[in-house]
């Protein structure tokens, strides 16, 4: 009985050795326009088309040659807020589900750290492209901040923990 219990115990901790040997590589950190947050340590800075971005952070190894952009990235945005926040979010997903490129998979109220945030999930069609994106969307005073998480449909769930190492350090500053 001693013995299996012994057994059970060194498996456990070398199970919880290996869960948390990936953690030994330092991830990078953002720090700029109020905000601050970790990003993988392979992503990079990138260029972001979107209107409002204080920045973008891109996995360099999913740059499509024929563009040149990445396909994942995760690019956070600051607006100023135009009335209400819900009506806000709602308007622009009203306007943005109307375009049968995209199509909903799941909306909610999640935490970013100690905030309440609101959260839609989507698939977006471009040509022969899908992409699939979480957008996740935070009131703080007057500003709304949007942090978009981006790949293609069939990478998303393989880069989920990527996306969750900048939502799970994101915080304000100052």
């Amino acid at each position: 009985m001693k013995k299996s219990l012994v057994i059970l115990f060194i498996m456990a901790i070398v199970s919880v050795a290996g869960c948390t040997s990936q953690s030994n590589v330092e991830n990078k950190i953002f720090k700029g326009d109020n905000i601050t947050f970790e990003y993988p340590p392979d992503w990079v800075i990138a260029n972001s088309q979107a209107n409002d971005t204080i920045v973008a952070v891109a996995d360099p190894k999913s740059v499509n040659p024929q563009t040149g952009y990445a396909q994942t990235v995760v690019v956070i945005q600051k607006r100023g807020l135009e009335g209400d926040f819900y009506q806000m979010y709602n308007e622009n997903y009203a306007t943005l589900f109307n375009n049968s490129s995209y199509q909903r998979i799941s909306e909610g109220n999640i935490t970013i750290g100690s905030l309440q945030a609101l959260e839609n999930t989507y698939i977006v069609t471009e040509g022969d492209v899908k992409k699939k994106q979480m957008a996740i969307w935070i009131q703080k005073g007057d500003e709304v901040y949007v942090i978009l998480c981006s790949a293609l449909a069939s990478e998303f769930d393989k880069e989920k923990s990527n996306f969750d190492i900048i939502l799970n350090s994101f915080k304000f500053i100052g």
